[in-house]
């Protein structure tokens, strides 16, 4: 018999206890999401002992969906903490654009934007390369701002960009002109134009 938590089959119900911990549910609400007696009262007995679900734990599970379901209860930061993500590169760069006040009058913004190049270990995920010749695998990611919604990305890059330890060059490789990635220095005209 398997247990649901967000439409996602567990075949446990420690893992979906232990995501229910992570949200800092309460037993009564809980409780509430049982139907069938000898759940509940299993839930009753056990779950003061559960420990909230940790990052190792969720990118551990059997299948997509159910990492990203437990993932799902994690900030990016806490993933990249305790996936012990290296900074490998960081850059910032001054910018300048021409905004318009309430009584649409121009004036100039004048901001940094900052780019971070980090490493993950391919062990820390429980990750082997396909390759025999390659012992050394490894993840990389670049961390970003969006200047307009000030929110922040991490976005995956292969590893023979990341291994160029240059962030600006990174965040390049994830636009595209057609097919192919853009160079750091076409991203720096692109990025430079807009201002």
């Amino acid at each position: 018999m398997g247990f649901f938590t967000q439409g996602i089959e567990f075949e446990d119900i420690d893992s979906v206890l232990k995501i229910y911990k992570k949200q800092q549910r309460t037993l009564a609400e809980v409780l509430s999401f049982f139907s069938q007696e000898a759940n509940r009262n299993r839930v009753s007995a056990i779950y003061e002992q559960i420990v909230p679900l940790t990052v190792k734990e969720a990118i551990s599970l059997p299948n997509s969906e159910q990492r990203a379901v437990a993932l799902k209860n994690f900030s990016i930061e806490e993933i990249v903490e305790s996936l012990r993500a290296v900074l490998v590169d960081k850059q910032t760069v001054k910018k300048s654009h021409i905004r318009w006040d309430e009584n649409l009058k121009p004036y100039k913004h004048e901001f940094e934007d900052t780019y971070e190049l980090y490493r993950i270990e391919a062990e820390t995920l429980g990750i082997q390369s396909r390759w025999a010749w390659q012992s050394d695998f490894e993840v990389y990611f670049v961390k970003c701002n969006c200047t307009s919604t000030n929110r922040q990305y991490y976005l995956y890059v292969p590893q023979y960009i990341g291994m160029q330890k240059d962030a600006i060059e990174a965040i390049a490789w994830t636009m595209r002109f057609g097919n192919q990635p853009l160079t750091k220095q076409q991203y720096l005209n692109l990025m430079y134009s807009e201002t």
